[in-house]
């Protein structure tokens, strides 16, 4: 398994598991991503699982959109299944895609995506008061890889610009803040 692979499975993981903490009644709270719902923010998030998978077969789309249907955990979980057994196909790491960022295989491509899921996990934990429950290591490595980014993340569909967090390098706090979200709101 290669070290992008890993770390992009973890994300998704713990995203994963804050999908399976909301309830019914939670999807529509709004979250920290302006004008997103839960049920937005898990919608994101499958639409990324279905890009990749399609990235896999070398039939995705740079683009990613998804409506969700009546139950998001449900739906959020064919997705993820999904996404696993593409990922888990045979030269699927290797295959060279259309991403967002240009041409690439999928191994590269989820080495630098794997910190949306990780931001995402935060925005969904707070969007249904959840204790927000993140990989120390992923949170760290999020932080570092968001501050050498930069604005170059920064535009519609993507994240806003950094706030000051005033926290500790490595945390939470300042994972967020480098996606723009104030994590005293």
């Amino acid at each position: 398994m290669s070290n992008n692979l890993r770390t992009y499975t973890k994300a998704l993981y713990g995203f994963d598991a804050t999908v399976a903490r909301t309830t019914a009644d939670q999807w529509s709270n709004a979250s920290p991503c302006e004008g997103w719902t839960a049920t937005d923010v898990v919608a994101h998030n499958i639409a990324m699982n279905d890009m990749i998978a399609g990235f896999c077969s070398g039939s995705g789309s740079k683009q990613p959109g998804h409506e969700v249907a009546e139950d998001p955990a449900a739906d959020w979980t064919r997705s993820f299944d999904d996404l696993l057994a593409a990922l888990d196909s045979q030269g699927a790491l290797q295959t060279v895609a259309v991403t967002p960022w240009g041409e690439m295989p999928v191994d590269k491509f989820l080495g630098f995506a794997w910190v949306d899921p990780v931001i995402h996990t935060w925005d969904l934990a707070r969007a249904t008061g959840q204790e927000t429950v993140m990989d120390a290591a992923l949170v760290g490595r999020g932080a570092k890889q968001l501050e050498r980014a930069g604005d170059s993340l920064v535009g519609p569909g993507r994240f806003q610009a950094a706030v000051d967090a005033g926290s500790a390098p490595g945390t939470i706090d300042q994972l967020v803040a480098f996606a723009g979200r104030d994590p005293r709101a």
